[in-house]
């Protein structure tokens, strides 16, 4: 019908016409096209999703049968993508390039209300390299980590909740993606070299992560949490265990260890003066800091949080207790 409406409207005007002078048609504009504005792809749409839908992405089910160790060019395209996450206000689509060599894919998230950008390993590419969450807009120099999921059982569930929960607090979680133990036969044995360890394993994704994150932010603050069990005649009589990864006790150790005390009231011990457990000396995101502190005169720090199993059951369940622990956690006021 569309395509007959002209000759039937000049039809009409002949017959009316006809014997009698037709006046010239005014000229008409011809009408602008419509102007289409295109949605946003779907790379660049930060999505609202819940703490229960992060943690299924984090830790997808089946995860990687096996750990695979990065290349060199690997480490190098992870350590610019977080370094841009942590200092750009980029979308997804913009880090697209970055994440794709270093085997990497980024989403956007509103989690908590904040937007947040997501690298996570290609699916086709899951080797247990870790997950790196940052927090846009956030000047906190805290890095929040759990590299010891699926072995300190709890720690990166605890470590999620935090995240989600607080406000501009932490600036970004890393998170481990495999079993620490799994070799890249698929093997899940402890061995003298664990390669999928992220703290004892300085070419782990990991640790670059952790590298580019101290080149980045000024005195960044790493936090680590960790696990160990309650019961057996070697269990330590803590609650907690803080240290700052040396034998001598540090600022940030002394301070988180007296707002555990507080949050928890339960007995937490401050390595090495209450207790020579579990002191993180040979971690190596410890040492990784140390190094960057000497070579540039940096101020960036670390400690390393032991919480037993009974703890990381209750925080688990309690908010109120997480919000006092994230709170122990910024002794600094970060």
């Amino acid at each position: 019908m569309r395509t007959s409406e002209p000759r039937v409207v000049w039809a009409l005007i002949a017959g009316c016409c006809a014997g009698h002078p037709v006046e010239p048609s005014p000229a008409v504009e011809p009408t602008p096209p419509p102007v289409v504005v295109a949605e946003p792809a779907a790379a660049e749409v930060f999505v609202a999703i819940d703490v229960e839908e992060a943690a299924r992405r984090l830790w997808p089910r089946p995860g990687p049968t096996a750990y695979g160790p990065a290349s060199a060019a690997e480490r190098a395209a992870l350590g610019r993508l977080i370094g841009r996450m942590l200092t750009e206000d980029p979308t997804p689509k913009g880090l697209a390039a970055d994440a794709a060599a270093a085997g990497y894919a980024v989403e956007g998230w509103r989690l908590g209300g904040e937007r947040v950008l997501v690298a996570l390993e290609a699916t086709e590419r899951r080797r247990g390299g870790g997950a790196y969450l940052v927090r846009v807009g956030s000047t906190s120099p805290a890095i929040l980590q759990a590299p010891h999921g699926f072995f300190d059982v709890g720690t990166e569930r605890v470590a999620l909740e935090m995240f989600a929960a607080e406000r501009g607090w932490p600036r970004a979680l890393f998170v481990n993606t495999i079993h620490r133990y799994i070799g890249i036969d698929g093997v899940k044995a402890r061995r003298d070299e664990n390669p999928a360890d992220p703290c004892h394993a300085a070419d782990h994704l990991f640790t670059v992560a952790t590298a580019a994150a101290i080149a980045t932010v000024p005195r960044a603050e790493v936090v680590q949490l960790h696990g160990f069990g309650d019961e057996g005649e070697d269990a330590p009589a803590f609650a907690a265990i803080v240290s700052g990864g040396t034998k001598e006790v540090t600022v940030r150790s002394r301070g988180v260890a007296a707002g555990l005390r507080g949050a928890l009231a339960l007995p937490v011990g401050l390595y090495p003066v209450d207790t020579d457990k579990l002191g993180a000396t040979t971690n190596v995101q410890g040492r990784e800091i140390r190094a960057y502190n000497e070579r540039s005169g940096g101020a960036a720090t670390f400690v390393h949080v032991e919480l037993s199993a009974t703890v990381r059951r209750q925080l688990a369940t309690d908010p109120a207790l997480r919000q006092r622990v994230a709170a122990a956690l910024r002794a600094s006021g970060s």
